[in-house]
């Protein structure tokens, strides 16, 4: 049941971040939250863009272990949904 919840969740989100969240991890946005020391309603906000992600630097690091990356710049340039743009080939 919770693979199904997991397929379900990657259709929908359209975050870089939020994308790494559920393919590294079994967590929740909650879990998350509590282990990098974001409020939950922020972490929503910088994975659905409605406000740009500001970080601290210790943010930065938790996330970066939390998710299994050794180096910060491995991380994605923008947490917010991917704005999709046509490609004319």
């Amino acid at each position: 049941m919770r693979s199904r919840n997991r397929a379900t969740l990657t259709s929908r989100s359209n975050s870089s971040l939020e994308t790494l969240r559920i393919e590294r991890t079994s967590f929740s946005q909650d879990e998350l939250a509590v282990y990098c020391e974001i409020p939950r309603a922020t972490y929503q906000r910088w994975i659905s863009g409605k406000s740009e992600a500001r970080p601290t630097i210790r943010q930065l690091k938790l996330l970066c272990q939390y998710l299994g990356i050794e180096r910060i710049d491995e991380l994605p340039d923008d947490f917010g949904a991917v704005k999709e743009t046509l490609d004319d080939g």
